[in-house]
């Protein structure tokens, strides 16, 4: 799927500014009315693809478990 895409928008919850997010997908965005451009807020050159990708906290700040209760 990453090889036939141009871009990716993710737009996670987005509440009461969903409108917004609808303005530039299938408004102003598609038709050209503006550009459709945007950054990452964060810097994440590849997604994890199998649980050895992740990073390994041998240090958790928190238990397994911690502040359940019943």
């Amino acid at each position: 799927m990453q090889e036939r895409q141009d871009a990716l928008a993710a737009a996670w919850l987005p509440g009461t500014e969903g409108q917004g997010v609808a303005n530039m997908l299938l408004g102003d965005g598609l038709f050209g009315i503006r550009p459709f451009t945007g950054k990452l807020p964060a810097i994440r050159p590849t997604w994890p693809r199998s649980a050895d990708d992740l990073p390994n906290v041998a240090d958790p700040l928190f238990s397994f478990g911690f502040g359940l209760e019943r």
